[in-house]
């Protein structure tokens, strides 16, 4: 699919929000514009009437090599999927790894394969 580290790759898709109650979860691919020194790893929460961001989170590090290009070197999201009841965000990136964010709590669980 995509070759993390490779100069020309395809970013996946943008993913659908997922709306629970009146708030509306997404993935965030400008975590930079945050302070942040990485734009993927982010999912936000907004709240649906008023587009007010109510929180973000960072699931992943990523370490950026400065020899290299940065653009490449970002991982972002190629699943989300809400789970348990509505009570948390199953999320998986582009190397496979996979996350588990509590909407209550907002801890992040990276699930081992």
């Amino acid at each position: 699919m995509n070759n993390i580290g490779n100069r020309r790759r395809r970013l996946p898709p943008e993913l659908p929000a997922i709306t629970v109650g009146d708030v509306i979860y997404k993935e965030l691919r400008q975590g930079n514009k945050l302070g942040y020194p990485q734009k993927g790893g982010f999912l936000i929460a907004t709240n649906k009437s008023t587009g007010e961001i109510l929180w973000n989170i960072r699931l992943y590090e990523i370490n950026i090599d400065n020899s290299k290009e940065t653009d490449v070197q970002e991982i972002f999201f190629t699943k989300m999927k809400l789970i348990k009841n509505g009570n948390a965000i199953l999320i998986e990136n582009e190397l496979d790894k996979k996350f588990e964010i509590d909407l209550e709590t907002r801890t992040v669980l990276e699930k081992k394969k």
